[in-house]
């Protein structure tokens, strides 16, 4: 299916939800039409197939999700406890560090969301990236020494892993199959 025939058959299921297919409503979905064809562009065109999604595969990367979730509202809130403790000491010993961690994630996504993760987290703010995407730099607070802060790195890393896209998946240009 072609994009003009695409995002008229959107308008047209837009304005028939809102069950009402006067003017305004087609030219709303025509511009909701236009943004998600902009958005996922791999949906239509000629490379575009329909493949049958992997119901197992699905799942397990909706427990990862909900794992992921757990683990750092767990991890977030023993992180509080610990910063609040130190705040409230006289003389705190903070220790600041900064480490470098050797990453195995290797989806632009995940490295951001693990950035976002780290220093979401009181004691800890991602850095940056080294030039190749395979080192994270880091400034840490309240840990005993590097290896210490290094590790809950990459205790945060451990759960990301599972929500990358296996090497076996991708076509030849690098994308999803």
């Amino acid at each position: 299916m072609n994009r003009p025939t695409l995002v008229s058959l959107l308008a047209v299921v837009w304005a028939l939800l809102l069950g009402d297919p006067a003017l305004r409503h087609l030219a709303v979905g025509l511009g909701l039409g236009v943004l998600i064809v902009r958005l996922f562009p791999g949906g239509v065109g000629p490379g575009a197939t329909l493949r049958r999604p992997d119901l197992r595969a699905s799942l397990r990367r909706g427990v990862a999700w909900l794992r992921l979730l757990g683990f750092f509202l767990r991890e977030l809130t023993v992180a509080n406890v610990q910063v609040a403790l130190l705040a409230l000491q006289s003389r705190p010993r903070l220790n600041p560090l900064i480490v470098e961690v050797p990453l195995r994630l290797r989806s632009e996504g995940l490295l951001t969301l693990l950035a976002f993760t780290i220093t979401l987290m009181p004691g800890t703010v991602a850095m940056g990236l080294s030039r190749d995407r395979r080192t994270l730099y880091a400034h840490a607070i309240g840990t005993a020494d590097a290896e210490a802060a290094r590790a809950s790195i990459v205790r945060v890393e451990g759960y990301l892993l599972p929500l990358e896209t296996p090497p076996s998946s991708l076509s030849p240009t690098g994308g999803p199959a």
